[in-house]
């Protein structure tokens, strides 16, 4: 429930000091700050890119070999228990708890006492996921049950075995996101998100070389499993030579009394039980899917995976390279300069998730049978996670905003108001999920009501985060904003009339015939409307000079 790209060669470091923000007139100063967030954002976004076109290729092949069955629901469920812990205890609870943390230091110039502390925040995590992961594997039989009760016999076991399988992964997955923390309180993006790629590459070559010598589809399910475990490794192997770099070896040190490492872990708590409740939602969402008719769980996830590349791309890209730079300005009481850096982030989110939920509703089914229509996924499938997929765009807005915005709450140190807003979001969602399942069970399209629980429920979170900011440092959008939001709303109209435009003309001939040219024109459509309208971001694409309007 989260991207653009410039030149992805190596970068000097870029480290913000007290010093240098005095030494700088305070507009030269925030122009600076935004150009290098703003590239921040770009060198993110290449990352994301990267690893979740391979994610992409990886459900291709994916859907090809195991469709929707029921070996595919069994391992769906599986990842889904290991990579809830590597959620609690990963990149979005580093991120939010120990970025701050260590980037305060880095302003101040105290490098050793960062180094320092990435090792004790090392040493602890290692200690707490080495415990989790061998309780999970003892507890596979029991979590199987709890996540996917509905499962039968042979599936549940299927996804008990798989579970042991991949558990151990949640301990490479934290000690990835540990490196992604140093190396983006660095401001070295691309590697730390690129790296994920090397993920999705080792399922993808088990899937092609596997795929045709498998004795069955369930063997095939268990082998990727362990080429998932593969992957993790790899991906944690390839981000080490950097965070040497930039911070040293990763020796873990176990001094816990360490006056940062009870800050960070202050920190955690609020922001753990916050995704505690957001993985609760999660866990709930296959519970249902479970009961739901076969392959109800991995269409839901075809879904999810493409509904979530905007929100990676853009909302999760600008949230990760604002992180550092708000935290330095709350360090320096730069409120304004926080608040302007929010208000930049946030129009930029919107100027891509916007037409990016649009054109889910208006061209999904093109999309997903360009990435999914072959082997085992046929017009059926097509046609369940298209309508999934637009149930799931109706929360894209918000799903975007609310990772920039929590960020903003987590520089500011407020961690109490992203818990209260993840809890409100989860019980809305929660119930709508729940009342799918009792309600519309033998429904083909049951599994979008699930989707669109989680819609609704964000927008709850949206506000309550909006609602924080404003209480901290002044409303938030200027009419300027509003100015700018009109700008994308008209040119997504426009885009849309455009893409079913050239879809009729083209006929109905397929994914692949339609698809491209329809898709081309929306796009090209919305650019060029935005940059008539007066948009700089669309004039940057066009490379076309702009035309005011911001």
């Amino acid at each position: 429930m989260a991207r653009w790209c410039r030149e992805m060669g190596a970068q000097p470091a870029v480290r913000l000091t007290m010093a240098d923000d005095r030494e700088a007139p305070s507009t030269e100063r925030g122009a600076a700050s935004s150009d290098r967030t703003g590239r921040g954002a770009m060198l993110v976004g290449a990352g994301i890119l990267v690893s979740r076109v391979l994610g992409l290729v990886r459900n291709t092949v994916f859907a090809h070999y195991l469709g929707a069955s029921s070996a595919s629901d069994a391992y769906t469920a599986a990842l889904k228990i290991p990579n809830a812990v590597r959620n609690l205890l990963g990149e979005g609870t580093l991120s939010a708890a120990f970025i701050p943390v260590y980037s305060r230091l880095l302003a101040t110039r105290d490098e050793a006492g960062a180094r320092v502390l990435a090792r004790a925040v090392l040493g602890v995590l290692l200690l707490v996921v080495s415990a989790v992961t061998v309780l999970g594997i003892a507890l596979a039989p029991v979590l199987t049950r709890v996540i996917a009760a509905g499962f039968d016999a042979p599936t549940a076991a299927l996804t008990t075995r798989m579970v042991r399988v991949l558990f151990p992964m949640t301990g490479l997955m934290v000690i990835s996101g540990w490196c992604l923390g140093v190396q983006n309180a660095h401001r070295r993006f691309f590697v730390a998100y690129a790296s994920a790629a090397l993920w999705s590459i080792a399922q993808i070559v088990l899937l092609w070389w596997g795929g045709p010598r498998a004795p069955s589809i369930e063997q095939l399910a268990v082998w990727l499993a362990w080429a998932t475990l593969g992957g993790a490794l790899l991906q944690v192997v390839a981000q080490l030579p950097e965070v040497v770099r930039l911070s040293g070896p990763p020796l873990p040190l176990f001094r816990a009394s360490h006056a940062g490492v009870s800050t960070v872990l202050r920190n955690m708590g609020p922001v753990i039980t916050a995704l505690g409740v957001v993985q609760i939602s999660s866990f709930v969402d296959v519970q249902v899917a479970s009961w739901l008719p076969t392959g109800a769980a991995t269409m839901l996830s075809y879904a999810q995976t493409l509904a979530l590349l905007p929100v990676s791309l853009f909302g999760v890209s600008v949230a990760a390279a604002a992180l550092p730079d708000l935290a330095r300005d709350e360090a320096t009481l730069a409120h304004d300069q926080l608040r302007e850096r929010v208000r930049g982030g946030w129009q930029r989110v919107l100027f891509y998730i916007v037409p990016s939920a649009a054109a889910f509703v208006v061209l999904g089914d093109l999309m997903v049978g360009m990435l999914y229509r072959t082997g085992r996924f046929g017009a059926r499938e097509q046609q369940i996670v298209h309508v999934i997929l637009g149930a799931y765009a109706l929360g894209l807005v918000s799903a975007g905003a609310v990772k920039l915005l929590a960020s903003a709450h987590y520089a500011l140190r407020d961690y109490r108001t992203p818990l209260k807003a993840s809890i409100t979001s989860v019980l809305i969602s929660g119930v709508l999920a729940t009342a799918t399942g009792v309600w519309l069970r033998d429904w083909r399209f049951a599994a979008a009501g699930i989707a669109a629980g989680s819609a609704l429920g964000s927008y709850a979170n949206l506000v309550l985060l909006l609602g924080g900011l404003r209480a901290r440092v002044g409303a938030l959008y200027t009419p300027a904003m509003w100015a700018g939001t009109r700008r994308i709303v008209v040119a997504t109209v426009v885009a849309i009339v455009a893409g079913l435009g050239v879809r009729w003309a083209v006929g109905t001939r397929g994914a692949w015939i339609a698809g491209p040219p329809a898709l081309a024109s929306f796009g090209l459509a919305y650019l060029l409307t935005a940059w008539r309208l007066g948009s700089g971001e669309a004039a940057r694409w066009l490379r076309l000079p702009a035309r005011g309007g911001g």
